[in-house]
């Protein structure tokens, strides 16, 4: 079942805690702090509840800031005491409202879907680091500010640092291929769309990939071909612009990752095939026509 949503509004003088509904994911509890701050902790975490800690963690203090993350905030790593390295992402807009409102948002849903989705997902098998808090407070003008954190896994790199240099050629290339197809084709068959499927949100670990930054993510009962299709090729034009290749992928390269994706349904493979199928040739028009105007 998809996850309930909380409300997206919020009044000038609510308290974040009076949105709060039952639905929170089992396992976590609500605290309230002082002026109008709210944490939703990971039951068994002794995580701290003073602001001074949490609000120098959003600004990275006795942390790092990672490099190459996929998303549109900063990214901190840090040491929670009694918990160990974690990470620490802003929630931020992106479009035309990140221009306007930046980091300021009119209510907790965006924050708890984000939740919702990861704890949806893991309970599914899907690779994603492990949530373990979100910190929420008012801001100007009744707007909210949050902030969530997950857990750190240690010796990644995400896709992005892989391409960087060239894509490496031969079995090394074949493996990543197989990996990313299995994270992916685990997240589409959970009914999950990821809002910002690139090469900066797929974290490579020793074996496995795990997917970053759920913010948006849409969950349904079930993905239809064109749903699945088009966030693969949201993640397929990711590859091109990183490895600066329009088509970065062999024919054989394109058919061992759907073959892997789909999991022995045949009945899928072939409606991703003809799908991508009349895509490329679009592309290969457009790509002649471009080239004969310039002429």
């Amino acid at each position: 079942m998809p996850p309930t949503l909380f409300p997206t509004a919020m009044a000038a003088d609510a308290r974040p805690s009076s949105l709060l509904k039952d639905g929170l994911p089992c396992g976590f509890r609500a605290i309230t702090g002082p002026e109008g701050v709210l944490w939703i902790l990971r039951e068994g975490l002794s995580l701290p509840t003073d602001v001074r800690i949490w609000d120098g963690w959003a600004r990275g203090e006795g942390g790092r800031l990672l490099e190459g993350p996929g998303g549109r905030a900063p990214v901190y790593q840090v040491k929670p005491p009694g918990v160990g390295p974690s990470v620490i992402r802003a929630y931020r807009h992106g479009g035309i409202l990140g221009r306007f409102f930046e980091d300021r948002f009119l209510g907790i849903g965006r924050f708890v879907a984000e939740l919702n989705a990861s704890e949806h997902l893991r309970s599914r098998g899907v690779a994603t680091p492990e949530v373990m808090a979100l910190y929420c407070r008012r801001s100007a003008g009744g707007f909210l500010r949050g902030w969530i954190l997950t857990r750190y896994l240690s010796g990644g790199s995400n896709l992005r640092g892989w391409v960087d240099g060239g894509i490496p050629p031969g079995p090394p290339k074949k493996e990543v291929l197989r990996l990313a197809a299995r994270a992916v084709g685990s997240l589409h068959d959970a009914g999950c769309l990821h809002r910002d499927l690139n090469l900066g949100n797929l974290l490579m670990t020793p074996g496995e990939i795990h997917l970053l930054d759920l913010d948006g993510a849409r969950l349904r009962n079930f993905l239809t071909t064109r749903e699945r299709g088009s966030n693969l090729l949201r993640l397929y034009r990711s590859l091109a612009k990183e490895a600066a290749e329009s088509e970065p992928l062999g024919l054989r390269e394109r058919v061992l990752f759907l073959r892997t994706y789909s999991r022995g349904d045949e009945r899928l493979l072939r409606s991703l095939w003809g799908y991508f199928r009349g895509r490329w040739v679009l592309g290969r028009l457009r790509r002649a026509l471009s080239r004969r105007w310039r002429r």
